[in-house]
């Protein structure tokens, strides 16, 4: 429809659509800032696949270049893909936060004690396995990390689940309850938030909707340094391995999105000074992604309120599934099915 180019590599000029990514980004951005997670995952679909770069990184394994700290095309770009993720998800993350903000449902301590972890994280992964994978192997351990998403959300609408978070789901009902009662007397914008804000350096503390929620903060540090390493490992942006975390505490679903949209930004910022001091080259096409976010970012937090979460589980349970079953097979096996 709109070719431009991404980047020029080996003697080959890899192009994109520009208006495909400007699509796919405003659907990245809405699914991050309204459940979130998947947001990385579905950053690195749209690299792989959609645009095609997974294929040039294949096509090109083995061809000698010099760019930074890589010799070999193939490795350079799987690298930038992950790089692209990341860039995406940082942007997603930060505008997220921002909204979530102005929509009074950031926990902020309770985030920046598991960033801290995951900063340190992000650069054991960069340093520790930048210019080591293939294509072939990242789009398995791609797959894998998407089927972790599929089984969380799949989870969540399980009886098991749902009784192990029942104050959160109790806070979770009234302020549903809420936003009904504001919407017919046309007041939305009274919509309260997370009230009575206390924080130290061992915990935090709030109130949300007549439930009074704690949370230790050495738990989310040492949480964050493992998921660091894997969400950039893969070149995501962890909201799968986050949102858990904090859901399974008891936190409702209508303010962990808002915790894991700051958590990811602070690693995105780690893991983005990681890959640029190896040598990867920021693609200018990348904006275009980046006005996508913002549109899609913008949207999630004022939609989420009227989607049914349960709903919203299943259905991107299924479709992580499937996703991840795809690049199981394809890096694994060799094996390519249907899109």
């Amino acid at each position: 429809m709109f070719e431009i180019t991404w980047m020029e590599i080996a003697g080959e000029t890899i192009k994109i659509d520009a208006v495909v990514y400007l699509l796919w980004c405003i659907w990245v951005g809405w699914i991050f800032s309204t459940v979130g997670a998947f947001g990385g995952i579905m950053a690195g679909v749209g690299h792989i696949s959609i645009l095609g770069i997974g294929a040039w990184g294949k096509k090109l394994k083995g061809t000698p270049v010099k760019i930074g700290m890589y010799n070999d095309a193939g490795k350079y770009i799987t690298d930038h893909i992950r790089f692209s993720n990341t860039a995406i998800t940082w942007l997603n993350s930060l505008s997220s936060t921002i909204n979530w903000y102005t929509q009074k449902r950031l926990v902020w301590p309770a985030a920046i004690a598991m960033g801290l972890g995951m900063i340190i994280g992000a650069q054991g992964a960069v340093w520790g396995t930048g210019g080591k994978l293939g294509v072939a192997l990242y789009k398995g351990l791609f797959g894998l990390c998407t089927w972790a998403v599929s089984f969380y959300m799949f989870y969540q609408v399980t009886p098991r689940a749902k009784a192990s978070k029942s104050k959160g789901r109790e806070a979770a009902k009234r302020f549903q309850e809420r936003v009904e009662e504001l919407k017919k007397e046309g007041k939305l914008k009274e919509l309260e938030g997370i009230t009575n804000v206390k924080y130290s350096a061992a915990q935090v503390e709030f109130d949300f909707f007549g439930e009074h929620f704690v949370a230790k903060n050495y738990l989310p540090f040492f949480y964050g340094l493992v998921i660091g390493f894997i969400t950039v490992l893969i070149g995501v942006g962890g909201g799968f391995l986050i949102v858990p975390f904090f859901t399974a505490i008891g936190w409702p679903m209508y303010i962990t999105p808002a915790v894991s949209a700051l958590t990811v930004f602070l690693n995105q910022c780690s893991a983005l000074a990681g890959w640029f001091a190896r040598g990867l080259i920021f693609p200018i096409a990348i904006v275009i992604g980046w006005v996508g976010i913002l549109i899609g970012s913008y949207i999630g937090p004022r939609t989420q309120k009227y989607l049914p979460m349960d709903t919203l589980f299943v259905i991107f349970g299924a479709l992580a599934f499937y996703v991840g079953l795809r690049y199981i097979l394809a890096g694994f096996f060799g094996i390519k099915l249907p899109p």
